[in-house]
């Protein structure tokens, strides 16, 4: 069972809350936004929707992972289709045809993913400390307020 998570399955509340920077609102996600607002507005509204429940995410997805993460599923649905033809919709070249190199690149992009989500996890274990510490620190504060109040 995961402890992050309470008996339910569902994330502590810690997890729910914004990252302590603030909200986490780059140029791309200010762009798509204005664009789906201007081209369709219920697009544009379900964005919002989207970005702001993300956003309270322990380890949000950003708007730039997720349209790399579609690039890759459309470039391998479409290997799939042309009967594996070097397309490249995520940025990714196809295979090289040099079987050593496209193994390596292989073993390559597991470890990178391997150690993205150790970092992610890593991620969310501080915000979570430091959510911790932040109660601590209000509580501090407010013995602090009554004793001088008492004194």
């Amino acid at each position: 069972m995961d402890p992050s998570r309470d008996p339910s399955g569902t994330p502590r509340s810690e997890e729910r809350m914004p990252p302590p920077g603030g909200w986490r609102w780059k140029s791309i996600d200010i762009i798509a936004l204005v664009v789906l607002l201007v081209v369709f507005w219920p697009l544009g509204l379900i964005f919002l929707v989207w970005k702001l429940r993300n956003d309270r995410k322990a380890v949000p997805v950003d708007l730039e992972d997720v349209l790399r993460d579609t690039g890759t599923r459309w470039d391998e649905t479409v290997k799939r289709w042309t009967g594996g033809a070097a397309w490249s919709f995520a940025g990714r070249p196809g295979t090289t045809g040099n079987a050593a190199f496209d193994a390596h690149v292989a073993r390559r992009e597991a470890e990178i993913a391997a150690e993205r989500r150790a970092l992610d996890e890593e991620i969310a274990e501080f915000r979570r400390f430091m959510d911790r510490r932040r109660d601590d620190a209000d509580l501090y504060e407010e013995f602090r307020a009554r004793h001088a109040r008492g004194a």
